[in-house]
């Protein structure tokens, strides 16, 4: 019996192990060596002898990962050290005065040394403390107000990418972010909106949500996982520990814990089984950071976790700790963020802008703010409509939204900040250029309503103009380089242009000596023009700027027609019957997939035109139509190219020779569809070099799915 019961605690212990090991295989390595099914029948053979024999019980085993309390509250505990957070800097220049200001500092206090940095991936999740004793874990915390947070203990020992129990039976105090994947956020999702529940606005929203859940289940049913990034060390009873940078002897090694850097720190984490960001890099200086940190404002989104900016510190210990804190925060540390991408501001004004197609657009007047990168001044309200959901009025306190080269919009108003004494906007009944009676539209689609918006009729209306030199001389459309809205706006002043093919008019002793123009870039400039003559059909049909049809239907109707003569035809002959035929018919007979009844109208519309018609066959005896897409047209090559990319699904990631669009452009061209991320409907995966040298997540899903990985060379041979 004594026998029996001895075995069946080393079946105990070996099954416990084992576990461990599969789960930090498969939750923080990503690879696991053995199939669910194998893994589930050991997990309940070790549940099953906990239960018959809980003389053997331990809050640490695999089986105390599934949840299962329900928590009347979380307690408030006093954090053994204070949690501190970094300042933050958002561009190159601010991170130089930080710097700058370190030494400076270590300067007065005597210390001549060089130093290095470390650059991790700033992760937007929530922080999470976690102490252990003995190698155990016996306490999480959130971080609070960095003295006082929440025991959450309970929900981090369901979470399998912590470590339960460390190889070192240290005292160890350890700092992570708590993150959920996007995809897990969007299952989520589907389940609350099924059950008539709130969503998640963001990943980071549901990690904090699923963390304060008082039903352990829940949170470990959530796929939660948290990165290690920190430590404090209280105590190690088995070794000595060294902060120092000098080398201990062979003699001693064995007996001691280097803790020198923070390159150690992460890697002690490592060994001791805790998920580490693989993303981090050893920096020489500011100018490795602020590449690995443009690299990573690109290709961010590539990644399952929300990525918020770079965090930067100092690598030696000792530099570090020399530094110590100021009131707020640590010196050796510095957040280094994106752009953000909501901001707060104040609106100025409400003015009205004229567009291309005459309608009268109103725009906040923003006081000057910093969002994504860029000085925000102006944000777009659409119509006044939006101003009226918005409710927004001069004076406001507003919050914006820019992603990218998205256009600033406001997403909402603060209230509560408002003036008493702020008056409703009413849209002007004037043209505020051409002094014409802003009209409504006939909504051709409804002909008993209107168009929500308001329009300038007046054909000669300067503002229109302006605005289609713009959108005529853009990369979508006849792409000048150099050709900026500044630069027509001079062009336009000083009577250069008057109307878009004056553009194919001008040389070089019209610009050269112009300011900002000498003799070399005059020439580029009038290059820029002639190469521009050379436009593809699609881009040529969206330079028109008919209205509706932007850059995808104009791709629709070149593959559909292959030649502006048949799309002109083909427009020109549903026309005569549009006061005769329902518009579904005239949709079929068009035969273009995908374009709309607003798009059909404005393209008839166009064509119906007098002045349009002047347009196109004066723009045509000046500029060569070419067609890519269109293989019925092309040489025998072209055909075999489209023909082996009709249809097939390209994905498209990490650092090339040319431009992401340019790719993009010639798949497309061809017939092919370009996705953002890697599916199984993927059908090659377009790879660049890497930053980092790491294998990014659309590598690793494409190996893990058997997509077919190519090079740029690869895509050249298969497009040629």
């Amino acid at each position: 019996m004594k026998e029996l019961k001895k075995d069946t605690k080393k079946r105990i212990l070996d099954l416990r192990k084992l576990l461990e090991h599969h789960q930090y295989l498969y939750h923080v390595l990503d690879n696991s060596e053995i199939e669910d099914t194998v893994y589930d029948s050991l997990f309940h053979e070790l549940l099953k002898l906990e239960e018959e024999y809980p003389e053997y019980y331990d809050e640490n085993s695999p089986t105390k990962r599934v949840g299962g309390k329900i928590l009347d509250h979380f307690e408030k505990v006093k954090h053994e050290v204070r949690q501190w957070s970094f300042d933050n800097v958002f561009d190159l220049n601010e991170l130089r005065d930080w710097e700058e200001r370190n030494k400076n500092f270590l300067q007065k206090i005597n210390i001549i040394k060089n130093f290095s940095y470390v650059a991790e991936l700033k992760i937007d999740g929530l922080k999470v403390v976690l102490t252990y004793k003995g190698g155990e874990l016996v306490r999480a915390a959130t971080r609070g107000d960095g003295e006082i947070g929440e025991d959450i203990t309970e929900n981090i020992r369901t979470i399998k990418s912590i470590p339960l129990k460390l190889k070192d039976k240290v005292d160890i105090i350890v700092m992570g972010e708590a993150w959920m994947e996007k995809s897990e956020l969007e299952k989520i999702n589907k389940s609350q909106e099924k059950n008539n529940l709130p969503k998640y606005a963001n990943t980071r929203n549901l990690a904090a949500g699923t963390l304060r859940q008082l039903d352990t289940k829940i949170v470990a049913k959530r796929n939660l996982k948290v990165f290690a990034y920190d430590i404090e060390i209280i105590n190690n009873k088995n070794k000595n520990i060294i902060f120092s940078s000098s080398p201990a002897s062979e003699s001693q090694k064995n007996n001691i814990l280097i803790l020198a850097t923070q390159i150690d720190e992460l890697k002690f984490l490592k060994e001791n089984n805790f998920l580490v960001n693989p993303h981090f890099k050893l920096c020489k200086n500011l100018e490795e950071i602020e590449k690995m940190y443009e690299a990573w404002k690109e290709k961010r989104e590539d990644e399952e976790y929300g990525i918020d900016g770079l965090v930067i510190k100092i690598n030696e210990q000792d530099i570090s700790d020399a530094l110590g804190f100021t009131a707020k925060s640590p010196r050796a540390g510095i957040a280094y963020k994106f752009p953000a991408e909501e901001v707060s501001t104040k609106v100025e004004n409400i003015s009205i802008q004229i567009g291309r197609t005459g309608v009268a657009t109103p725009v906040a007047e923003l006081q000057p703010v910093l969002v994504y990168g860029s000085r925000v001044k102006r944000a777009t309200l659409h119509n006044s409509d939006e101003i009226e959901r918005l409710d927004l009025r001069v004076g406001d306190t507003v919050i914006i939204r820019k992603a990218g080269d998205v256009i600033p919009e406001i997403v909402s108003v603060v209230k509560e900040l408002r003036n008493k004494n702020s008056k409703r906007f009413v849209m002007p009944e004037f043209c505020p250029v051409c002094n014409s009676k802003l009209e409504k539209e006939i909504n051709k689609l409804n002909k008993s309503g209107f168009s929500t918006g308001l329009f300038c009729k007046n054909e000669s209306c300067e503002a229109k103009h302006r605005e289609y030199f713009t959108y005529f001389v853009a990369k979508k459309a006849f792409n000048i380089d150099g050709m900026g809205e500044k630069i027509i706006d001079e062009f336009y002043d000083l009577g250069l242009v008057k109307n878009v093919l004056d553009i194919f008019k001008l040389k070089m002793s019209d610009i050269e000596g112009l300011e900002g123009f000498g003799e070399k870039s005059a020439e580029n400039l009038i290059n820029a023009i002639e190469i521009s003559k050379n436009i593809s059909l699609h881009k040529f049909i969206y330079s028109l700027g008919i209205r509706q049809v932007g850059e995808t239907t104009a791709k629709d109707i070149a593959k559909k027609f292959g030649s502006f003569e048949n799309f002109k035809s083909a427009v020109e002959n549903i026309s005569k019957n549009r006061n005769k035929v329902e518009i579904e018919d005239l949709k079929e007979e068009f035969g273009v997939v995908g374009i709309g009844e607003k798009s059909l109208e404005s393209l008839m519309d166009y064509f119906e035109s007098d002045i349009n018609q002047k347009f196109l066959k004066e723009i045509l005896k000046i500029v060569k139509i070419t067609n890519p897409q269109n293989i019925d047209k092309g040489g025998d090559k072209l055909k075999k190219s489209a023909s082996l990319l009709t249809n097939k699904v390209f994905v498209i990631t990490g650092a090339l020779s040319k431009p992401r669009e340019d790719f993009i452009e010639i798949v497309e061209n061809m017939a092919g569809k370009v996705a953002s991320s890697v599916s199984k409907k993927t059908d090659y995966l377009l790879l660049g070099e890497s930053e980092d040298g790491k294998i990014s997540t659309k590598e690793r899903t494409a190996r893990e799915l058997g997509v077919k990985i190519i090079n740029e060379k690869e895509f050249d041979k298969l497009v040629k």
